[in-house]
């Protein structure tokens, strides 16, 4: 179980970084947008990471590739995802990244299933070659910043060969692991393995966070009480854009703004919108926005009707004027009044 006294243990430096809370927002591919990421900071989020970034695309000058390393003040601490092949484009990659901006913690991803980066030898396929992972961790290890990685668990059952994994890493110079709960193969269908991922945790103390299927507030106390050190956040944010809040209330962390970022999420939303709109442009605000906005007034007296109206708006204008307009929280929920 989780101790009584757990909100009181933090700040503390996990993986070498000091964070507020275990809460932490996972990458997303053309979600976690610098925008985003400050949003969920301010509504509570411990820690950020940016978009799984290319080191071929840093080592190449691609434009698009470095623009996923920009950073908004009010965003740390952050940490920068990294796919690469192997440990000399890993380190070449990490060495521009630091460059551009002094990250937390960098971190390579050994989990992404997706044909697109495994076939090139990224992501989950470094899961195959384990002799090149350790290079590539030690390499990049070697530049001073915590480096940490993010892994998947071998496929056929094997929980020994994934610790044997997980501890040469360690073993290498990584200061963190996240373990997603599920094989590359699983790609994300069926069931992550909760278990499997909190047995690993045990094995390495204060060393191992988790991934995989946190839609809930319970789901998060289940990973934590079953040793894992933090939480990332990722696909439940598209049903529930308050769940960060929701699972710090739950496990006794003080909400930031007072409380008020879950109760009436009106002013960040706003502030979230025009930022997106300023820099990612007004699909991306529209589409994002409104993934918010659905999350938010689900339920309540006239919540319904309003969400309509916002998905059928064509601009950020509009919406904003709407979002504006529409009651706090507290009075969606009264019930409507009655005359006569």
């Amino acid at each position: 179980m989780i101790p009584p006294s757990f909100p009181a243990s933090f700040p503390r430096s996990l993986g070498g970084v000091e964070v507020d809370n275990p809460v932490w927002l996972a990458p997303l591919a053309g979600i976690t947008v610098p925008a985003l990421r400050r949003f969920h900071r301010r509504l509570g989020a411990g820690l950020a990471h940016t978009e799984m970034v290319s080191a071929l695309g840093l080592a190449y000058r691609g434009k698009k590739t470095r623009e996923l390393l920009t950073v908004l003040e009010g965003e740390g601490p952050l940490a920068a995802q990294l796919f690469g092949p192997d440990a000399p484009s890993l380190a070449e990659g990490a060495r521009l990244t630091l460059a551009v901006h002094p990250f937390q913690a960098l971190e390579i991803n050994m989990a992404c299933p997706m044909p697109k980066v495994a076939r090139k030898g990224a992501g989950a396929a470094l899961l195959e070659r384990p002799d090149e992972a350790v290079r590539a961790v030690r390499s990049c290890a070697a530049l001073g910043v915590p480096l940490w990685v993010k892994v998947r668990l071998l496929p056929g059952g094997a929980a020994t060969a994934t610790a044997r994994f997980c501890e040469a890493l360690l073993d290498a110079g990584a200061a963190f692991l996240l373990v997603h709960g599920r094989t590359p193969g699983q790609r994300y269908e069926g069931t992550a393995d909760r278990d499997a991922v909190c047995a690993l945790a045990r094995l390495y103390p204060g060393l191992l966070g988790a991934s995989g299927d946190l839609f809930t507030p319970e789901d998060a106390r289940a990973y934590l009480e079953g040793g894992c050190a933090s939480v990332l956040v990722a696909r439940g944010l598209l049903k529930d854009p308050l769940l960060v809040p929701r699972i710090l209330e739950e496990l006794g962390f003080p909400l930031p703004l007072g409380g008020e970022g879950r109760r009436n999420p009106r002013e960040a939303l706003l502030e979230l919108g025009d930022d997106l709109f300023l820099r990612e442009g007004e699909r991306t605000a529209l589409l994002l926005a409104k993934r918010m906005v659905a999350g938010w007034f689900r339920g309540g007296h006239g919540a319904a009707e309003r969400r309509h109206r916002a998905v059928l708006t064509r601009d950020w204008a509009s919406l904003r004027k709407q979002i504006q307009e529409w009651p706090d929280r507290e009075e969606l929920d009264r019930p409507p009044r009655i005359e006569g």
